[in-house]
């Protein structure tokens, strides 16, 4: 499992850009690797963290989510995880609900509810996001930082499931593009071999299944029938002890030349 992070920063004649990736080894560790672009200037760290140092462990990924669900569901104790510090190592994350306020957006009025979440690093950085009742973010900001970021206009419509308690977003349906994604591959790759190996082992427990097809198609190629489906009926009905009697090959086109006598 991987997991990559991209951040960068657009200013005239400085971009900043940092790329994260995570993974786990083959030994259960975990392998992080970043690389910060500066001035055109690459500077790449990589460290590694044993399973119990990644315990609890939320990536900045699932913190989203985790936000969004905590709104959604309403949930009021505070949550202890571990993240990523500023200097890369793995430090205590919590996070605490805020009250809920309400705030106008294109002359709409709406609740939102807010959640701090604090890192704590050598030196605390403190984040406070709020969101909309139905999980879309509204404000996200740092504690002593004067970056303010905010929704411009209201989200998209969102639909709401009768048997549910909460709303979700309509995505719509995408191609699943499942031979590019690594994970989704490697497990097809490995379903196929055990699907293979379980026919395999089967029709060597079971010798007579290939007479039986050998025999199914042999009868087939020699009577040719126009109703391949009321033939393989037929054929494979005799195998049955309740089946109706009837002909032998009733749908079968087959004429024995040899038996047809001429004056």
């Amino acid at each position: 499992m991987e997991h990559t992070q991209y951040e960068y920063v657009n200013m005239p004649g400085n971009t900043l850009t940092k790329k994260s990736v995570l993974s786990v080894e083959e030994d259960g560790g975990y392998h992080f690797s970043l690389v910060n672009t500066a001035g055109g200037q690459d500077t790449t760290v990589t460290q590694q963290f044993t399973p119990d140092e990644m315990v609890h462990f939320i990536s900045e990924g699932a913190n989203i989510v985790l936000q969004r669900l905590a709104v959604v569901l309403g949930m009021k104790s505070r949550m202890s995880f571990k993240a990523l510090g500023v200097n890369n190592s793995v430090v205590p994350v919590t996070y605490a609900m805020l009250e809920s306020r309400s705030i106008s957006v294109q002359n709409v009025t709406l609740d939102c509810v807010g959640v701090e979440r604090t890192l704590e690093d050598e030196e605390p950085t403190t984040w406070q996001l709020y969101f909309l009742n139905d999980g879309h973010m509204y404000t996200r900001s740092q504690i002593d930082s004067p970056v303010y970021m905010k929704i411009k206009s209201l989200p998209e419509t969102f639909l709401k499931d009768e048997e549910a308690d909460w709303v979700f977003p309509d995505f719509g349906k995408g191609r699943l593009n499942w031979e590019d994604d690594l994970e989704m591959y490697s497990l097809f790759l490995d379903r196929k071999e055990e699907l293979k190996e379980d026919h395999v082992s089967y029709m060597r427990r079971h010798p007579e299944l290939k007479a039986i097809l050998g025999d199914f198609l042999q009868f087939l190629l020699m009577r040719k029938p126009s109703d391949v489906i009321e033939f393989a009926a037929d054929f494979f009905s005799s195998y049955s002890s309740t089946a109706e009697l009837k002909p032998t090959f009733a749908h079968s086109e087959f004429v024995n030349k040899s038996a047809i006598r001429t004056e």
